[in-house]
C-alpha cells in the first residue's frame, strides 16, 4: 500500500497506503547495534504473545487517548483509501473478513479471522474461496453484518466512475470479471440485480469468491479495507470517505480540518473480536505537522495532553533525533525500530523511455546526503531493492552499487548520458521531480537538486498538495509529465506477490478516461508495460511451493532493477514518541507505524 508521506514515515497504495502499497512501535527497552539498527522489544499490554517472560503492563480501560496524524486523513471510505495511516484508523471502525493480528514482531504479519470464522476454505486449486461470517456481528445502529454487505462494498470499488479509482487493485484484478464489463452498483441496475457474479452469497452468512486464477494468499489480501463490507442503507456514496458507518469498537464522533473523535460503538460484542482491544473511550486524531519540530519538543517535555498522545506517523524531529537517542528516560518512551517500507523514486517510462538515461539518473541520486537530511542510520538503512530484507522474497543485490558508492557516481552518469547522445539519443538535461508537499520532504529534495547538478542535470522539483498527490492532479494521473517522483511503498502483505505485481504490472495501469485519456489512482507509477515482466510475475502467482515462490519475486525485482524504473532510497526505520501515560506502542509491519488497536493509557 502506498505510504501516507508526512515527514519521511509511513501507505499504500500508499499510497497503497497507498502506494498501498501503502510507522512505529512499543515502549523500546534497548538499542541494538549502537543505536543504528532500533528494534521495539515489548508487546502491547493484551496483544497476544505467548510465552512472553515479562510482559509489559496492560493498558486499563477508559480515558481518552490523542493521536497526532501529521499526514492527515484524507479518504476513509474503505473501499477508496490506498493509505497505511488511513487503513490503520479504519481498523478501529471498520472490521474485514480477515484482519492483521495486533502483536509485535513477525508474527504482526499473520491474519487472523475478523467477520469470518476463518481465514478461507480455498478449493480448485485456489481460485474458490469460502467463508462463514461469525454470529452477533452488528453495524452502528445494531444492524446485523451480512454476507450481501460484503458483497455490495465490494462492488464498489468498481464504480470508478462515481466515486474514483483511489483504491487498492485487487477486486478488479483477483476476481472473476462478468462476461459484461461491471461498472458497480450504482451503474444501470447493477447487472440485472446480480452484481459482480463472482461474489456468491448462498445465504446470509456464507459467501463464495471465485478467483479469475489461482491466488494463494487471498486470505491476506481480504484483510485489506477494499473488501469490507459496507451497509448500502446508510452509503452516502462520495461522502461515505468523510464519515464511514461503523462496525468495529469505535464510531466517528465528529471531524472537521484540525482533529477527528472516535468514540465506542455500543453495540461492538467483543466476544467476537480477538484483535481489538478498545481501551480508551475516546480516541482524537489530532492533525498537526511537526513543523521545525514542536510536536517533538512537547513530547520531550511531557506536560498536560502530551502524556497521553502519541505521534502515529511521524519520526522525531531530525533536529531531535541525537537527544532521544542518547537519553535513557526518553528512549523509555520512543516507539522504534525496522518497517517494511521501501521510500523510492519512481521513474516515469514514457517521460524516460530510454533505459540508459533512467539508469544516468540512478547513478547520479545520493542517498548519503539524502539520508544525512533524513535524520541519519536511525532511519533507515540504504535500499537496493523493492522487496525490503524483512520479508522471505528478499533477494540481495545491488545492481548499481548503491552501497559502494551511496554518494552516487556521477561520473558514470555522465558517461551513460555522453554515449547516448553520441547514438543521438539524448538525455533530458532537465527534469522535472514530483513530491508531496511536506516540510521534510522539502529538505530532502535539496539533496536531489545537488546531487544532479553534479552530473550536470537540472532539476525542478514540484512540491505538490498533500491531498491530491496521488489523485488526478498529482501523480496519480498516467499522463502527468514528470520525469520522476517521489513515493514509497508498504506492502499490503508479507510477500513479493503484494509489492511486484500492483508497482509493476501493465494490467495494474489505471484504465484511462475514455475521453480525456487521465487517470486518477495508478500506482504503477513507472508505467512499466513490460511483457516478460507480466509472463514472470504470472509464473510466480502460479507457483504453490512458498519457498519457489520466494525465490520467483527475488529473481524478479532483480530485473526488474535492471530495467532503471526505480531508484530504492531508503529502508525505513521509525523513531516516534509516546506520552509517559500511554501503553501499547509497537510497529506493525502492515502499517509500518503504532498498531492503533493495541493503544492506551496507564491510568485513565
Amino acid at each position: 500500500m502506498r505510504m501516507s508521506d508526512p515527514s519521511g514515515v509511513s501507505s499504500a497504495p500508499y499510497v497503497r497506503m497507498a502506494g498501498r502499497r501503502r510507522f512505529t512501535g512499543g515502549r523500546l527497552r534497548r538499542l541494538i547495534a549502537g543505536g543504528v539498527a532500533l528494534a521495539g522489544l515489548a508487546a502491547a499490554g493484551g496483544c497476544d504473545l505467548a510465552g512472553a517472560s515479562s510482559a509489559p503492563p496492560e493498558p486499563k480501560k477508559g480515558g481518552t487517548l490523542y493521536v497526532n496524524i501529521q499526514s492527515g486523513i484524507d479518504i476513509l471510505d474503505p473501499q477508496r483509501t490506498y493509505s497505511a495511516v488511513e487503513m490503520n484508523v479504519l481498523r478501529l471502525t471498520t472490521r474485514t473478513l480477515t484482519t492483521y493480528r495486533s502483536v509485535s514482531g513477525p508474527s504482526a504479519s499473520e491474519v487472523v479471522p475478523d467477520l469470518a470464522t476463518d481465514t478461507g476454505r480455498p478449493s480448485e486449486e485456489n481460485t474458490v474461496w469460502k467463508f462463514t461470517l461469525k454470529p452477533n456481528l452488528k453495524w452502528q445502529g445494531g444492524e446485523p453484518v451480512t454476507c450481501s454487505q460484503v458483497k455490495y462494498g465490494i462492488e464498489r470499488r468498481f464504480a470508478t466512475d462515481l466515486l474514483g479509482d483511489d483504491g487498492a487493485p485487487y477486486p478488479m484484478t483477483y476476481l472473476k470479471p462478468n462476461a459484461e464489463p461491471y461498472e458497480g452498483p450504482f451503474s444501470g441496475n447493477d447487472n440485472n440485480g446480480l452484481g459482480l457474479e463472482s461474489i456468491q452469497c448462498t445465504d446470509e452468512k456464507n459467501i463464495v469468491f471465485h478467483l479469475a486464477h489461482s491466488v494463494g494468499d487471498f486470505g491476506y489480501t481480504l484483510a485489506l479495507s477494499t473488501f469490507a463490507p459496507v451497509l448500502p442503507d446508510k452509503d452516502t456514496k462520495l461522502e461515505y470517505a468523510e464519515i464511514p458507518y461503523a462496525n468495529g469498537p469505535y464510531k466517528i464522533e465528529s471531524r472537521d480540518a484540525e482533529k477527528m473523535v472516535l468514540v465506542r460503538n455500543n453495540f461492538w460484542v467483543e466476544s467476537t473480536d480477538q484483535v481489538r482491544k478498545a481501551y480508551p473511550d475516546k480516541i482524537v486524531l489530532d492533525f498537526r505537522q511537526d513543523n521545525g519540530g514542536v510536536l517533538t519538543n512537547e513530547m520531550i517535555e511531557d506536560q498536560g495532553e502530551a502524556r497521553n498522545t502519541i505521534m502515529l506517523d511521524g519520526n522525531v524531529a531530525p533536529n531531535f533525533l541525537q537527544q532521544v537517542v542518547n537519553d535513557t528516560d526518553l528512549m523509555s518512551r520512543a516507539i522504534a525500530g525496522p518497517t517494511s517500507a521501501v521510500r523510492y523514486m519512481a521513474i516515469n517510462t514514457r517521460v524516460v523511455p530510454n533505459i540508459a538515461c533512467r539508469q544516468a539518473l540512478i547513478y547520479a541520486f545520493n542517498k548519503r546526503k539524502w539520508r544525512a537530511v533524513n535524520g541519519g542510520s536511525v532511519t533507515g538503512d540504504y535500499a537496493t531493492t523493492m522487496i525490503p530484507p524483512g520479508l522471505k522474497a528478499h533477494k540481495k543485490f545491488d545492481v548499481y552499487e548503491a552501497n559502494t558508492h551511496p554518494e552516487g557516481n556521477p561520473e558514470k552518469s555522465i558517461e551513460l548520458m555522453e554515449q547516448q547522445a553520441k547514438l543521438k539519443k539524448p538525455c533530458d538535461s532537465k527534469i522535472r521531480v514530483a513530491y508531496r508537499d511536506r516540510p521534510l520532504f522539502r529538505r530532502l529534495m535539496n539533496t536531489v537538486v545537488e546531487a544532479y547538478q553534479a552530473a550536470g542535470i537540472q532539476v525542478e522539483a514540484l512540491a505538490l498538495e498533500a491531498s491530491t498527490y496521488y489523485g488526478r492532479e498529482g501523480i496519480g494521473d498516467i499522463l502527468n509529465n514528470y520525469h520522476m517522483m517521489l513515493v514509497g511503498w508498504i506492502p499490503d502483505w508479507a510477500s513479493g506477490s503484494a509489492i511486484l505485481p500492483p508497482l509493476f504490472e501493465s494490467s495494474s495501469i489505471a484504465e484511462p478516461d475514455p475521453v480525456t485519456g487521465h487517470t486518477s489512482g495508478n500506482v504503477n507509477w513507472p508505467l512499466l508495460n513490460d511483457p516478460k515482466i507480466d509472463q514472470q510475475i504470472a509464473v510466480a502467482h502460479a507457483e504453490t511451493d512458498p519457498e519457489r515462490q520466494f525465490a520467483l519475486w527475488g529473481d524478479l525485482d532483480q530485473q526488474i532493477q535492471e530495467l532503471g524504473v526505480t531508484i530504492p532510497i531508503l529502508y525505513e526505520k521509525a523513531i516516534t514518541l509516546s506520552g509517559s501515560n500511554v501503553l501499547g506502542g509497537f510497529i506493525h509491519p502492515a502499517f509500518a507505524m503504532p498498531d492503533l488497536c493495541a493503544l492506551g493509557l496507564a491510568q485513565p
